[in-house]
């Protein structure tokens, strides 16, 4: 009854896709389109998130299109951001040809308007299309984390390609290693691992000696280290680096969720299990872990190095608990899918949901 009504309000007052113009994002849209997400998602989003996200990547900004009505209210909104892809070749492991990626963050239609056109002709597909067309066609490929109406909608409309199920790792806390003597730790085998607060061009040089080892994966260096954990205004992550002999070994990112560490990102020098081992007996170490009973994290069985690794310290693999997808679409080349099957890596911190 409820819809039905909707759905006739919105015809006495002239709504058909016709009287809907789909545009770029212009000056002054920021503040209706956060008011439009808290609306449809029952949520209280602050504008600095939305700031930190759309207008603060260093990659790229503003990348959202918007449906917008005849009295100018917004509609229908699809929006990404840009990240760099670094994929080293088979056989020229140490060469990385970078692509621009995006991955699909807020998508929306306001409730009123979900019934102006259909399939193709819905709001929320012609806003998509137009987001595509201006901003990602030179793309190797548009990237999300699906589920339910999503997932559906993706792939009958927006063209999305499923990858794999998300690959969700936990591991009872009880199982973490343990921190083992510092003194054996930092002067017999040079390992020293501490919390961060700054991220300098190091992170980088560890990136390039480091990235090849994983294939293909977004460019993790300084600048996109520094935006995505430690300027984004509305959550505190713990940013933990190990070193070897002062030299960078690996780095993890973490965030406590009730009785969960959620192991959000990781790098690491292939083999180096002792600093994968001293990085995870440092966090459990800290007061930052009491009560913790669970960790958990994404990772695909890719590189094998590093699902090994992961399986040696106990890590199972499950079924995320929203049943997300990992799906590309828009990919301007035909093997992407298999490409990015064989060979990406990624973490929870490649999502917006971390």
């Amino acid at each position: 009854m409820n819809n039905t009504g909707k759905r006739n309000t919105a015809a006495a007052e002239g709504d058909t896709q016709e009287t809907f113009l789909v545009r770029s994002y212009r000056q002054g849209d920021d503040h209706p389109i956060n008011e439009m997400f808290n609306e449809v998602f029952s949520q209280n989003r602050d504008m600095s998130h939305w700031y930190w996200k759309y207008r603060d990547n260093p990659y790229g900004s503003f990348c959202i299109s918007v449906a917008t009505g005849k009295d100018g209210v917004l509609a229908s909104h699809f929006a990404a951001y840009p990240l760099k892809l670094c994929f080293f070749g088979e056989e020229e492991r140490s060469n990385c040809v970078e692509y621009t990626i995006y991955h699909a963050g807020d998508k929306m239609t306001r409730r009123r308007y979900r019934r102006v056109g259909f399939g193709k002709s819905a709001l929320l597909t012609r806003t998509f299309m137009h987001f595509r067309e201006t901003y990602a066609s030179a793309a190797l490929f548009t990237y999300g984390f699906m589920t339910h109406h999503s997932l559906r909608f993706g792939l009958l409309l927006l063209g999305y390609t499923v990858i794999e199920e998300v690959p969700y790792r936990t591991l009872p806390f009880e199982k973490l290693p343990r921190r083992r003597n510092r003194f054996s730790e930092k002067f017999i085998r040079g390992i020293t691992v501490e919390v961060v607060s700054d991220i300098d061009d190091s992170w980088t040089d560890f990136f390039s000696r480091t990235g090849k080892e994983y294939s293909a994966l977004v460019r993790r260096d300084a600048p996109y280290l520094q935006w995505r954990y430690l300027k984004r205004p509305d959550r505190k992550y713990l940013v933990v680096v190990t070193r070897r002999r002062s030299s960078i070994s690996g780095w993890s990112v973490f965030y406590r969720e009730a009785n969960k560490i959620i192991w959000g990102d990781a790098l690491f020098q292939k083999g180096d299990m002792d600093s994968v081992r001293s990085a995870l007996s440092f966090v459990r170490s800290l007061p930052f872990s009491e009560g913790a009973d669970l960790m958990e994290g994404w990772f695909p069985p890719r590189p094998r190095w590093w699902d090994s690794a992961l399986k040696d310290l106990g890590f199972t693999t499950g079924t995320e608990p929203n049943r997300l997808h990992f799906c590309i679409g828009n990919y301007t080349d035909q093997n992407a899918p298999e490409r990015v099957r064989n060979n990406f890596y990624y973490t929870m911190g490649d999502s917006d949901l971390f």
